[in-house]
């Protein structure tokens, strides 16, 4: 149910705001590899048992979740939505998956202090540089958002 005027976009608007969804969906990839990369030390002998490892693989759920909920509410913009609500919805979806970016860097620290087989090191490597990853992509996302919302 639409709680605001029916949008209709210029080219331009049209132009920027798939922009933006591109972004997300680059962003998705990344998402996945790093939820794939948690996963694969989630369920690696050398560091299963470690504590925070079930918070760590909540923390990367969430951001996979935000950025589910930022495409979501750029599919619907894409369909003519347009409210305050959308746009409010939009800044909070991007906001969980930037918090929690945040958090499962942390998680991944407290995790890796208690590793020490080399296998499981290199992943918490590759998943590092993976978070750096994303970090770059949410920051574009967040450009590209402010380009459209400042366009609309």
């Amino acid at each position: 149910m639409s709680q605001g005027p029916s949008l209709i976009l210029s080219n331009e608007e049209q132009r920027v705001l798939l922009e933006w969804w591109e972004a997300t969906e680059r962003g998705a990839v990344v998402v996945r590899k790093l939820v794939s990369l948690i996963t694969e030390l989630r369920l690696h002998p050398e560091s299963s048992r470690a504590d925070g490892m079930i918070l760590l693989y909540r923390a990367v759920s969430e951001v996979s979740y935000g950025y589910a909920g930022m495409r979501g509410c750029i599919r619907r913009i894409f369909a003519r939505e347009n409210s305050e609500f959308l746009r409010k919805n939009i800044s909070r979806c991007h906001g969980f998956a930037r918090k929690f970016s945040v958090d499962t860097k942390l998680l991944l620290e407290r995790v890796a202090e208690q590793i020490s087989g080399t296998a499981a090191l290199e992943l918490v490597d590759r998943i590092r540089k993976t978070l750096q990853e994303n970090d770059t992509i949410l920051s574009e996302i967040e450009t590209k958002a402010d380009a459209f919302i400042g366009n609309v």
